[in-house]
């Protein structure tokens, strides 16, 4: 997590921290899935990946504007 709070972010520091989500999602719908849990849960992790990615993603970019400013 250093490198995403350090005074410039990468591409590389947004693409590790969105690919670790991936993992920590993909390892709980597994876990569901040995549970037996119903599939809507499964779809409230792949939804809830896509809005925390994207609003890192958006906030990401607005990182990258100040710094250039």
């Amino acid at each position: 997590m250093s490198d995403w709070f350090a005074g410039v972010p990468t591409h590389g520091a947004l693409f590790k921290r969105c690919m670790i989500n991936v993992a920590w999602a993909i390892a709980l719908i597994f876990v569901m899935m040995f549970l037996g849990l119903p599939a809507e849960y499964a779809a409230v992790v792949v939804c809830g990946l896509l809005v925390v990615n994207g609003v890192m993603s958006f906030v990401f970019l607005r990182q990258r504007e100040r710094m250039r400013d």
